[in-house]
C-alpha cells in the first residue's frame, strides 16, 4: 500500500450521503484506504491513484460527493513529461547518437608524459594524423599515429588506445645515442696555442703531457704505439688534451637601435575544427596582420568539467610598431658581455674560466667591446 501511494496517490475528502455506508463497502470490496479522519458531514481519507474511480463509482451509488483534496506520488510529478511527445523522440534519438559518437574523440589522455611532451605529441598527432578532439577514430589512424610519434625521434616507443571516445597516448622518450670514438686516422691536432694542463687518452698514443706549451697545429696525440717486444701497432688517435690558452672577441653595440614594440592593441582569430572540418568565427580585425607579431595555441573547451567533441585553433595578434631605442652605456655593455659569453659557448662549449681582460670605448654612438678570456678547454682539432 505504500508503495502504491508513493508512486500515485490521491487525499481526498467525502460529503454528504452515507459516508458510513461508503467505508464499509470499500472494506468490503477490497479497497484500502488510508489516514482516515474524520470531518464535518463526511470523512477524509487517502487512497491509491488508480482505485479512486471504483471508489468514485460506489460513491455515487450512496450519494457521496468526493473532492480530491492533493495528488501525490512520483506519477503525477512525471506526467507533465510523458505527455510530451517530443522529449520521447529526442531521447530516442539520444541514444544511438551517443552509441555512434563513441567513435570521437572526447578527451585527450596524455598524463603519462612530461608537460612538454604532452604538448609536442598533440601537435604531431593533429598536424600529421588530423588526431584531435572531434576526429573519428579508426584503426588505421592509431596505427598511423603511432608511426608518427616513432618518426619524430622524441619518442623511442609509442602506444594510441582508445575506447569510448577516451585516447590514451603512452609514450617512453627516446635516449640519445652515444658517441662513438671512431678516431682519426692521421692524427689529432692542435686547433689553438696553449699550455696542457691535463689529457684524456681513448685510442692512439698521447704526445704531449701536462705543463707543456703547445702551438696550433701542433700534433698531440699519434696513431702509433708500440708492444712491449717493440712491435709497432696502429691505432686511430681519439682523446682530449684541455689547455690553458686566451681567447678574444670584440663586439660592438649601437646606442640607439630601430626595433619592433608591443602597443597593447590585439586581437584573436579562432577556428572550430571538428572531424576534419574547419569553422572560422567572425572577428573584427583592429589592424593589420602582416606586421603583428602572432601567437597560436590549440584549446578543446570543456562544459562542467566535461571535455567537448572538438577543438579550437585561437591565433592571438598583437600590434606591433617601429620606434627607436635609446640604451644607455650600462645597458649597451650588459649586451655586449652577453653576446661575448655566446659567441664562447658557441666556440668552447667545455670552457672553465680562470680570468678576463675587459676593454670598453664609446664612439659615434656605438659600444665597444673587446674581451680576453682566459680559459681551459679542449683544444683538439674537430
Amino acid at each position: 500500500m505504500e508503495l502504491q501511494l508513493l508512486w500515485a496517490g490521491v487525499r481526498f475528502s467525502a460529503r454528504n450521503g452515507n459516508g458510513e455506508g461508503l467505508l464499509s463497502e470499500a472494506a468490503r470490496t477490497g479497497l484500502h484506504l488510508s489516514e482516515v479522519t474524520p470531518q464535518p458531514g463526511g470523512f477524509a481519507a487517502r487512497c491509491a491513484a488508480w482505485r479512486y474511480r471504483k471508489l468514485a463509482a460506489l460513491a455515487r451509488k450512496r450519494r457521496v460527493r468526493l473532492h480530491i483534496a492533493q495528488r501525490t506520488g512520483l506519477y503525477f510529478f512525471l506526467r507533465p513529461f510523458l505527455r510530451r511527445r517530443g522529449l520521447w523522440a529526442g531521447l530516442l534519438l539520444f541514444v544511438p547518437l551517443l552509441l555512434w559518437s563513441q567513435n570521437f574523440v572526447w578527451a585527450v589522455d596524455p598524463s603519462s608524459l612530461s608537460a612538454g611532451q604532452q604538448a609536442r605529441a598533440k601537435q604531431i598527432l593533429r598536424e600529421t594524423c588530423s588526431i584531435a578532439p572531434g576526429s573519428f577514430i579508426t584503426q588505421e589512424k592509431l596505427t598511423a599515429g603511432e608511426y608518427a610519434l616513432l618518426q619524430s625521434g622524441e619518442f623511442s616507443w609509442a602506444s594510441l588506445n582508445f575506447q569510448d571516445g577516451r585516447l590514451v597516448v603512452e609514450a617512453a622518450a627516446a635516449k640519445p645515442v652515444p658517441d662513438i670514438a671512431a678516431g682519426k686516422l692521421d692524427g689529432v691536432l692542435a686547433k689553438t696555442a696553449g699550455t696542457v694542463v691535463r689529457t684524456n687518452l681513448t685510442s692512439g698514443t698521447m704526445l704531449v703531457t701536462p705543463g707543456q706549451a703547445v702551438e696550433a697545429g701542433q700534433p698531440l696525440i699519434g696513431t702509433a704505439r708500440t708492444e712491449r717486444d717493440g712491435t709497432p701497432i696502429f691505432e686511430p688517435a681519439a682523446g682530449a688534451v684541455f689547455a690553458r690558452f686566451d681567447w678574444e672577441h670584440v663586439q660592438t653595440e649601437p646606442l640607439i637601435v630601430s626595433a619592433k614594440r608591443l602597443t597593447g592593441r590585439q586581437f584573436s582569430r579562432r577556428v572550430v575544427s571538428f572531424n576534419g572540418w574547419n569553422l572560422p568565427l567572425p572577428v573584427w580585425k583592429q589592424f593589420s596582420e602582416e606586421t603583428a607579431l602572432a601567437i597560436s595555441r590549440t584549446v578543446q573547451p570543456e562544459w562542467l568539467g566535461l571535455c567537448l567533441p572538438f577543438s579550437i585553433a585561437e591565433t592571438t595578434y598583437y600590434e606591433q610598431t617601429e620606434q627607436e631605442i635609446s640604451y644607455t652605456e650600462e645597458q649597451a655593455l650588459a649586451l655586449a658581455k652577453l653576446h661575448s659569453l655566446q659567441a664562447l659557448f658557441a666556440a668552447a662549449p667545455d670552457a672553465e674560466f680562470v680570468a678576463q681582460k675587459e676593454d670598453v670605448s664609446t664612439e659615434n654612438d656605438t659600444l665597444r667591446y673587446r674581451v680576453v678570456y682566459t680559459i681551459i678547454a679542449d683544444i683538439c682539432a674537430d
